[in-house]
């Protein structure tokens, strides 16, 4: 029984390290990779990455900047929706994303065209078949302050019959520095090949 537990403790730790292998070789020295989360006042939530390129620390970085940004959906019980993987430098043009690497902030105080706004997932107002999030402000309809939407529909932001309406809204989109791949890597190998060598007890 502690060979097989041996086993298969060596083969996460492999299969552990390997992955991590594979985010160092994908980030670099001179990049900035940051995680994103989100949770609307229903439950709903998202989880991503974005990056861009250091020489741009110290600005508002735009989608123009940027070299890679995922996201991906979940419902209340955490089960996946949808993914969305960008492409760089040919993104959708409907892709909105400003970022403060100063405060290390997500600008989401406005509406999803503007700078000061986002428009993540789906065509903004022009597509059913996927999902839709972003930051919308309009005072006359009774928004005077930005709010985040998640939607799968074209359905007004203010309506009588929320949550019918629409999904989620409300939270805030906030951003996490991920520390540089070559600190992960040596946590991580120091941390399961630990575990994995450990020093078997003396025979009885």
């Amino acid at each position: 029984m502690k060979s097989i537990l041996n086993q298969i403790q060596t083969t996460v730790a492999v299969a552990a390290v390997a992955s991590m292998a594979t985010l160092a070789n994908i980030s670099s020295a001179d990049a900035a990779t940051y995680r994103i989360d989100w949770t609307g006042n229903q439950g709903y939530s998202a989880q991503g990455y974005f990056g861009y390129d250091n020489a741009f620390q110290g600005s508002i970085v735009t989608r123009d900047q940027l070299n890679r940004f995922g996201i991906s959906f979940f419902d209340p019980a955490g089960s996946l929706l949808q993914s969305f993987r960008y492409n760089f430098p040919t993104s959708s043009s409907n892709f909105n994303f400003n970022f403060d690497t100063v405060s290390e902030t997500v600008l989401q105080s406005d509406s999803f065209d503007t700078a000061n706004g986002f428009d993540v997932g789906a065509d903004f107002n022009t597509s059913l078949t996927d999902l839709l999030f972003y930051t919308y402000r309009n005072p006359d309809q009774g928004l005077p302050i930005a709010a985040i939407f998640l939607k799968d529909d074209l359905s007004p932001e203010v309506c009588d019959t929320f949550p019918n309406c629409r999904l989620d809204n409300g939270g805030q989109l906030t951003a996490t520095l991920v520390p540089e791949p070559g600190i992960i890597f040596g946590l991580l190998v120091v941390g399961s090949l630990g575990r994995v060598l450990k020093k078997k007890p003396a025979s009885a």
